[in-house]
């Protein structure tokens, strides 16, 4: 079910966020969250292409947004070894891959880095989501500074870590930080 370009969702008034705008390709549930699910815990890195297909129009509107770069959220080190990938990446690489050459924002994998092993935050309310990735993050404010970014996750629950990344890029100098999920929560 895609978002309506321009509507807030009544948590996003009540408490705002530190980026301009959200926006979503899904809402999260069903054979969706499977699949999302299977690609972060299961191994099944394959599926970041066809869920991708979801991604393209929203990054094609971002580059004729004005966006001028894309960042994957980053897991930290001992994540990623774990892992052996990291699913926003692959998300964003197989979507990128689609795009027509004038729609494919830069990448930047190196701006944003994951300083902090945070828990896994499946469960937790949004004041402890929020609490759990505070400073999580470290920007490198050369490659932001005066730039607008756009953070790509997979699932946006609560926000807490799409506005955590925004907040540290905002503070390393960025002029404008957007986000994308594949998927949002709804409650």
């Amino acid at each position: 079910m895609p978002f309506e370009l321009g509507r807030r969702c009544p948590g996003c008034v009540r408490r705002p966020f530190p980026f301009a705008r959200a926006l979503a390709a899904l809402a999260y549930g069903g054979s969706l969250a499977q699949a999302i699910l299977r690609l972060k815990h299961g191994g099944s890195r394959h599926l970041a292409w066809p869920l991708a297909v979801y991604l393209k129009p929203w990054l094609a509107l971002a580059a004729k947004q004005g966006i001028d770069v894309v960042c994957p959220v980053p897991l930290h080190p001992r994540r990623l070894r774990r892992r052996g990938y990291n699913q926003a990446l692959e998300l964003l690489r197989a979507a990128r891959g689609t795009l027509p050459r004038e729609d494919r924002l830069p990448t930047l994998c190196d701006a944003l880095g994951r300083v902090v092993d945070t828990p896994a935050l499946g469960h937790g309310t949004p004041g402890q989501r929020s609490q759990a990735v505070a400073g999580a993050f470290v920007a490198r404010g050369k490659m932001v500074a005066g730039k607008r970014i756009l953070v790509l996750d997979d699932v946006m629950t609560t926000g807490a870590t799409l506005a955590e990344c925004a907040r540290t890029l905002t503070l390393s100098g960025a002029r404008e930080v957007w986000v994308l999920a594949l998927a949002r929560a709804l409650r």
